[in-house]
């Protein structure tokens, strides 16, 4: 597949394909700002629906920018997964695991998508694009290193050194998902997997029972808590960063499992500098979708 830059590029379209919702965003590169946005359930019977629903959510900010004379110049996705090499070496955009999303595993979709537009695509990690986001515009700005996590149908995670996202040599630096938290009967268990027992591969409705008073939903919340805060902690004793950066759906219920996470990332943390390490909420709206459309073929 060959890409080539388009000169003058003031626009680009950034997609976030999450495991039960997608979202694309078109971008104002100049001012920094979303132009319109769209949101569509993440088919996951087949990849025909899949790149049926995927169309329908690019097609209309294809046509916004081709109304308003907007030059784009590629299309930026962020996928829940590995992706084949970090960019700019995913020139065929190959999805190598998508662990909620199997229907997406071994397609090469930047080449699909560059094939229906024409346009350059780049590729990476949905929470690589979220930490972009919030690096280059919101909450972790102003630090040289930060540790990003992505809570929603699962875990995701990502880290800076020096402003940059680290891709590590394959493009799968960053899992925290992946990160084994539990041994049961010699079998070893994630972090995402203990989430996805935790709350039923269902958080939101165990939230919503959590608030309604269910003293077992709220346990639930404050285990997952515990469990992401020792995770943390685990990253933060490797990475050694400036600052915690948390979004996704899920951060809705914050309230529920932040000072969980807090009290047990603190409690293992070995540098006493590092104890008192800055945690927040994203401030980006939509940033996977945004940190996406921030993705550059000269990255």
């Amino acid at each position: 597949m060959v890409q080539t830059k388009l000169p003058n590029i003031t626009h680009s379209i950034g997609v976030d394909i999450g495991g039960t919702k997608m979202s694309a965003v078109l971008f104002d590169l100049e001012k920094n700002e979303i132009i319109a946005d769209y949101q569509l359930a993440t088919p996951k019977d087949n990849l025909d629906n899949f790149l049926v629903m995927l169309w329908a959510l690019i097609d209309p900010l294809i046509e916004k920018a081709k109304k308003e004379k907007f030059n784009v110049g590629r299309v930026g996705i962020g996928v829940a997964g590995v992706v084949d090499q970090p960019p700019p070496k995913n020139l065929e955009g190959k999805i190598l695991d998508s662990p909620n999303l199997k229907i997406i595993n071994n397609v090469s979709l930047g080449k699909i998508v560059f094939e229906k537009y024409g346009l350059p695509v780049v590729m990476d990690n949905d929470a690589n694009c979220f930490l972009l986001a919030e690096t280059k515009l919101g909450a972790v700005k102003n630090y040289a290193s930060a540790v990003g996590v992505t809570l929603g149908t699962g875990i995701g995670g990502a880290f800076t050194v020096n402003h940059e996202i680290f891709h590590g040599v394959h493009g799968s630096a960053g899992e925290i998902g992946a990160m084994i938290v539990d041994v049961v009967e010699d079998v070893p268990h994630t972090l995402e997997e203990m989430y996805h027992n935790l709350t039923q591969a269902n958080p939101e409705l165990v939230a919503a029972e959590a608030y309604e008073g269910d003293e077992l939903a709220g346990k639930v919340y404050e285990e997952v808590g515990r469990f992401i805060g020792l995770t943390l902690a685990s990253m933060i004793n490797i990475v050694d960063p400036e600052i915690i950066v948390i979004g996704g759906s899920v951060m809705k219920s914050s309230g529920l499992f932040m000072t969980e996470i807090k009290k047990n990332l603190k409690a293992e943390i070995l540098s006493p500098k590092l104890k008192k390490i800055k945690i927040v909420a994203g401030k980006v709206e939509r940033a996977g979708a945004v940190g996406a459309a921030l993705l550059s073929p000269s990255m």
